[in-house]
């Protein structure tokens, strides 16, 4: 066990300690407030404040895990060797940062709290992002400041902590459109129809044609491609509770308006096109672009209902979170998995880790039970790259993964699968999966 002097326990504390030493260490650790305790200990222990008791192994506070509410700090940038850092300690620290201060800011998403520049979409702009600024977007930094933490704590103890954790490898599909073509609204075939007469696409007008027809499979209809090729990488073609690698499907089953203009949810084709997707991968729910509390909660039952298993995994459309009016919807809904942690315009990850980790409410200084997995990429980000640059970016982040034993998820659209569609993308699938990268 490793014991922890403080001289007031926050709840910010509890989090972030929790986080990093039984959730990426594997390891047990109590607080204690008593001097004479602390001495008493013969195991692993170090003090953390303002100030060292004695010569004993010493980390600075900053001092925002002590406060309530949302301040706007100043971060500078430093380096720890290799590591990018910030919230330097001014004075004697055996790390030269408040590690924990450093990631708690970032893992919380702290500085989407403030004020922000946001995209077209309403969403956070990546390149206001800390981790932008700090050049340090592709690292899972929180991850790898954890792992020279532990070997600190091994050398000066002379101990083997090890964490006994396993690269696992995910792909996530969102899924806004599941037919191109076959089975969208009048309106909808329409505007498509005229598009391709105004720019001249007499092959795409001819396909969408034969498609409403009947007499050729719609472009999107590619699901058991994408099914297939997960199954081939499971023993049996059954995933099991060790797998290492996944595959989820993400489904929008909202009302329709302007931007989420797909399929129906009411679909017969759709309805067991989810069913069985379900039978062989894992799935879960889309919610749609303009998604209010109350239908959060229809949505999540329309999921429910149609793929007959309660709903556990969930994501925004296109990244929308809104930090934290998103997450706190959810929270109400019991236990979930969210996957919406991510940047769409840029590869890297957006809380600076590649674990999971749960949703800390700053408006109400509380850990939630909605677990977050934040993804490193999305195909959109590179998709106009060429083949060896997008290899090189997808082997960059999965190696920095590898090295702290995360989880690697990629994010794709499911219309990027299109058949006939001049893309890297399947390409892409099959290397991501790839043991040596």
């Amino acid at each position: 066990m490793i014991l922890i002097y403080c001289a007031n326990i926050t709840p910010r504390k509890e989090y972030i300690f929790k986080h990093v030493f039984r959730r990426l260490m594997l390891q047990d650790f109590k607080f204690t407030s008593e001097v004479s305790k602390f001495v008493s200990h013969s195991g692993v222990k170090f003090s953390y404040g303002p100030k060292p008791l004695g010569e004993e192994l010493f980390i600075w506070s900053h001092g925002l895990l002590d406060e309530n509410g949302i301040d706007d700090h100043e971060i500078e940038f430093h380096q720890w060797d290799e590591l990018p850092i910030f919230f330097k300690a001014p004075e004697r620290s055996d790390i030269p940062f408040d590690v924990f201060s450093a990631a708690f800011y970032l893992i919380t998403r702290y500085e989407e709290y403030l004020p922000q520049v946001k995209d077209d979409l309403g969403r956070y702009s990546a390149k206001e992002s800390t981790a932008v600024k700090g050049g340090f977007i592709l690292m899972p930094l929180v991850d790898l400041w954890i792992r020279k933490l532990l070997i600190l704590l091994n050398r000066s103890f002379d101990t083997t902590i090890k964490r006994e954790l396993q690269l696992k490898t995910i792909v996530t599909i969102e899924v806004s459109s599941f037919f191109k073509y076959k089975g969208r609204g009048v309106m909808d075939n329409a505007i498509l129809f005229y598009g391709h007469i105004k720019r001249f696409k007499i092959r795409y007008l001819f396909k969408q044609i034969l498609v409403l027809l009947g007499f050729k499979i719609d472009p999107f209809n590619n699901y058991q491609q994408l099914i297939d090729s997960m199954r081939n990488r499971w023993k049996h073609g059954r995933k099991i509770p060790s797998a290492t690698e996944n595959m989820i499907f993400f489904f929008h089953l909202g009302r329709y308006n302007r931007t989420d203009n797909g399929i129906s949810h009411r679909s017969r084709r759709y309805r067991e096109a989810i069913k069985q997707i379900g039978d062989y991968v894992d799935i879960g729910l889309r919610y749609s672009f303009f998604c209010d509390d109350n239908e959060v909660k229809a949505q999540g039952k329309k999921f429910e209902k149609i793929s007959n298993r309660p709903l556990s995994k969930t994501m925004a459309a296109y990244s929308k979170i809104s930090t934290p009016g998103h997450y706190k919807r959810l929270v109400d809904l019991e236990k979930l998995e969210d996957y919406s942690m991510g940047y769409e315009t840029m590869p890297g990850f957006r809380a600076s880790t590649s674990h999971p980790f749960y949703f800390y409410d700053l408006d109400y200084e509380v850990q939630t039970p909605l677990l977050i997995y934040s993804y490193a990429l999305h195909y959109k980000s590179i998709s106009g790259n060429m083949l060896n640059g997008q290899k090189q970016i997808v082997q960059q982040l999965k190696r920095r993964v590898e090295e702290v034993s995360g989880h690697f998820i990629v994010m794709y659209d499911y219309a990027q699968f299109e058949q006939g569609l001049k893309s890297h993308a399947t390409t892409i699938l099959e290397y991501i999966y790839d043991k040596e990268v």
